[in-house]
């Protein structure tokens, strides 16, 4: 067989940096008053998964920036509740100043803040959960709804932004 290029040690990883330009992750926040889901994209920005909740608590900033910085992630997504009308919901103002915060710390890191309209996320994150036909205990489980939610944001916007 003959020794192509192809088949060098790194071919594969430099053709993926080409095609994919910079490594690194994106992070999703679906934000709540007691539980903040979390979800991480890969390093090529094609698939989203789960990462659990967080408790909303006075340390919840600083656990954001120490996983942000565990896993090179250089933009974080945040979902803004919206009604179906398109109009501020009674969460919104709440959120948006949590983005301010978050902001505030990221921007300095060198991480953008990028809001999202999050409509319908937590009724595809029930469908979603219903579907995997978990017992019913699991299935009400409210910390399985919002890392779920976070992870539909972060699909969409991946699908979104596809680097390819």
């Amino acid at each position: 067989m003959q020794n192509s290029t192809k088949y060098k040690k790194g071919y594969f990883v430099l053709q993926a940096d080409r095609v994919f330009g910079e490594r690194y992750r994106v992070l999703a926040i679906d934000y709540g008053t007691k539980r903040v889901g979390i979800a991480i994209s890969d390093e090529m920005r094609m698939l989203a998964s789960p990462r659990g909740v967080l408790e909303n608590a006075p340390n919840l900033i600083p656990k954001i920036i120490s996983m942000a910085q565990a896993e090179n992630v250089r933009i974080v997504i945040l979902g803004i509740p919206r009604t179906l009308g398109n109009t501020d919901s009674a969460m919104t103002s709440e959120v948006r100043k949590f983005q301010n915060n978050l902001s505030a710390v990221f921007q300095p890191l060198g991480i953008t803040v990028e809001p999202r309209d999050e409509r319908l996320t937590s009724v595809m994150a029930n469908f979603n959960i219903s579907e995997r036909r978990l017992p019913k205990g699991k299935r009400e489980v409210k910390s399985l709804r919002d890392e779920e939610a976070a992870r539909i944001l972060l699909q969409e916007y991946l699908e979104e932004h596809k680097p390819y």
